[in-house]
């Protein structure tokens, strides 16, 4: 397992605080940062499967935490897009990929009777990876 840092990102609030908890890793302890975005596919009953984001979309977003690490500092900051139906699984099955030896991933806190019917990816995140998870809030 190596030093690198994989930063999740979706565009959310908690998601923007990630990233800057994410940077300020990279850059202190001068590590690789990749910032990667899950587009959750859902099956459609006979349809082709719906994204939660176009590609232009999910370009975005990890365009604008590439910016956002580039300006402080952080060199070479990577971007990965990610398809999956299970988000929490995908955020681990990316680490594994990439030999991430931390992750930094935002939480929503949902309500309880949320994280009951759906989960919480961080939850899943911190009790699945091989590595270090700092839970940004």
């Amino acid at each position: 397992m190596n030093d690198d840092i994989l930063c999740c990102v979706n565009g959310s609030a908690h998601a923007r605080r990630a990233v800057e908890i994410a940077v300020e890793f990279a850059r202190g302890l001068d590590r690789r940062l990749s910032f990667v975005l899950v587009n959750q596919v859902r099956p459609a009953s006979g349809f082709p499967p719906i994204k939660s984001w176009t590609e232009a979309e999910g370009e975005e977003i990890l365009d604008a935490a590439v910016r956002y690490a580039r300006v402080r500092g952080v060199k070479g900051a990577k971007r990965i897009l990610f398809e999956g139906a299970d988000v929490a699984a995908s955020i681990l099955e990316c680490a594994r990929r990439i030999d991430a030896g931390h992750i930094v991933v935002g939480t929503g806190n949902p309500p309880f009777v949320g994280r009951l019917l759906i989960g919480s990816v961080s939850e899943a995140v911190v009790s699945g990876a091989g590595c270090s998870v700092t839970v940004a809030r």
